[in-house]
Order: structure tokens, then sequence, then C-alpha cells
């Protein structure tokens, strides 16, 4: 039997009650132990010289049946994890198998020859994350207002992420057909895709009209384009950079795909004009077979991003949102404006990324 197996003392009191009555029960609740072993129990009880032998035989009888109920309730194992379960300990904190393998699992792949160096390592990184974590909780840094800040942001990311899982879950997935069908759609990305070298200057909302853009910019170099940008107080930027077409906006490709070498030309978007120069560009062709594995992929982040921008739009059309202090007169405004627009686009792009992180 299992003597030594730890209880909690509510249960030993109710024990001593049970057995040998309110004194020594109240004896027993002076002590300042909260967990307690049976033989400490054993050493408390009243000794069987000053007990007749009809109690002593009755209690006997009830320690035993009672005892044997109280090791079913807590077993003997002092309520601790499997040791299989446990990976290392840090100072009395266990770091388990299951976290090891979620950190696992945000690995590539790997040979399975180099997975035991490798598990070995995350544990090791576990044991100073723990010692780490540890000591912030020590200088109580938990309750630093940053700190509470940054826990409850990456709650709601958790959170977030774990929802829109949810919300794509059940969607099905692009057939054979479907990957057929777009890859023969769009040449540009594939049959035709090109690399380009590209200048470009972009005018972020708000801005002026497009058409007082063109009148501005007509029949100028980039450098005289900055130039008179700036003497119109017209905020943009500017940039040189090499895009693949997988790269490029799918709206902006066909027009880019247009543009002939060294020509300037604009193109408007939502939330930007964009005045690209085509510097050069090069025919990189991507296969068919390789393509058709790609393209699935891209069509199930784009059923995604319909998905939940629609399911985004039904909760808020049955919620009440109030915008609050200096939101609350623009909020029917901002909701409608070109520059909500271009942060809806930034948000379904976030949404893209996400969900190909999910899958």
């Amino acid at each position: 039997m299992c003597v030594t197996a730890r209880i909690e003392q509510k249960n030993i009191l109710m024990w001593f009650f049970y057995v040998y009555g309110s004194e020594q029960t109240s004896e027993v609740a002076k002590t300042k132990t909260v967990n307690i072993t049976f033989t400490e129990c054993l050493k408390m009880r009243p000794h069987p010289k000053t007990m007749t032998s009809h109690h002593l035989a009755a209690s006997l009888k009830k320690a035993t049946i009672f005892g044997i109920a109280l090791l079913l309730i807590n077993g003997c194992s002092d309520n601790q994890k499997p040791a299989t379960q446990i990976v290392a300990k840090v100072n009395g904190d266990e770091i388990t198998v299951h976290q090891l393998n979620n950190a696992l699992g945000k690995l590539p792949q790997m040979p399975a020859e180099n997975l035991a160096s490798v598990r070995l390592d995350l544990v090791n990184k576990l044991v100073n994350e723990q010692l780490t974590v540890q000591q912030a909780l020590l200088h109580k840094l938990d309750r630093s207002p940053e700190v509470m800040m940054q826990i409850e942001a990456a709650r709601r990311e958790i959170l977030t992420k774990a929802y829109l899982k949810e919300v794509v879950a059940g969607l099905p997935k692009p057939s054979p057909e479907d990957a057929k069908k777009f890859y023969d759609t769009h040449p540009e990305l594939f049959a035709e895709r090109r690399i380009y070298n590209l200048q470009q200057i972009i005018i972020v909302n708000p801005h002026p009209p497009v058409a007082e853009i063109k009148k501005l910019t007509a029949d100028k170099s980039m450098t005289d384009i900055t130039t008179v940008l700036k003497q119109n107080n017209i905020m943009f930027s500017a940039s040189a950079v090499t895009r693949a077409a997988e790269q490029i906006p799918l709206t902006t490709l066909p027009e880019l795909a247009k543009i002939k070498e060294g020509q300037v030309s604009i193109i408007e978007s939502p939330q930007s004009i964009t005045i690209v120069k085509v510097e050069a560009s090069k025919l990189a062709p991507l296969s068919e077979e390789l393509a058709l594995q790609r393209i699935p992929q891209y069509l199930m982040n784009e059923k995604a991003k319909i998905a939940i921008n629609a399911k985004l739009e039904q909760l808020k059309s049955t919620s009440k949102i109030t915008y609050m202090n200096e939101f609350s007169g623009v909020a029917t405004a901002v909701a409608s404006s070109p520059a909500t627009a271009a942060k809806t686009t930034e948000a379904s792009d976030s949404v893209e990324r996400g969900i190909a992180g999910i899958n």
C-alpha cells in the first residue's frame, strides 16, 4: 500500500473526524501543513491505550475503508503529470513534451538524423525561456502597463487567427479545373511572366485628382516629376525596384505588362497613384506544371479573403459599433473614404499572409 501518498488537508480532516471524532480533528486542523502524508497522519492519531476495545475496532474498520477511498481519489503520484510528459524542470516549473512539440512544429522539415539534436536544442531554449520568465515574474514585470498591453495584443492576435482559421476551415478546395482556368486567363503570370526593373513614384491618399497629376507630369522625366511634385507640396515616395510578375498586384499587372521599356505611365488604384517607368524587363516564363502546383494555394487564399471580409461585414451589420472622441463625427466619412479602402486592402493583404500561414 502507498502509505506515503500526499492528500489534501481537507480530506485529512474528513478522515480524522470520521475515524477519531471531533477532538483529534481539531488538533489536526491546527497544523499549518497544506499537504500531509499518511505517515504523518498516523503519528497524530490517538494512542490505542486511551481508547476502549469497541471504539478501537470501529475506528480501525472505518480508517481502513476511508483510507482506501482517499487513495483512490488522490492517487499515489502526488497529482503530477506522467514522467513521459515532462522533458525538464526549472526550479520546479515543468516543461512538457507538448511545449516541445509545439516549438518543433514551427520549424521547417528536417532530416530524421537531425531530429534528436534539434529537439535537445529546443529543450535548452525552453529552459532558458523558463528561467527568464521566472525572473520576469519575480520582478513583477507582468504587472507593468507596457507588458500587460503586449500580452493583451498577443492574446487578441492568437484569438483572431484561431477564429479566421475556423471561418475558412469549411471552404472547398479549388479543383484542378479552377487552377487550369486561372493559368489560361493570366498568361502575364505564367507563360508570359516577366521580371521588371522599375522606377516608381507613389502618391498615397489624400492626393490631387489623377487628371491634375497627369497634367503636372506630362512629357517629363522621373527626376523632373519629383521636382514638380515637391514644388506643388504633393507628398510622395520614390524608389527603384526589381519585381517579378507575381510580386505585383494582379489589378496592376495587366497595365504594367503593356508599358514599353523606357516609357513612363500612371497607374491608378483605390489607395494610391503610381507613376512608373519600366527601365527594363526580361521574359521568365513559369512552366505549366509548376504553375498548377502553386495556383491552388493562391486561389485558396483569395477564397479565404472573400469569406473573411464577408464575415466581417456580417458581424458589423449585427453589432453596435460606436466611434468615440475625435472619431465620433467622422466615422461615416472615414468608412467611405478612399483612405479607408486603402486600409481595407492592406488588411486583406495581411489576412492573405495570415491564411497562408494557417495553411
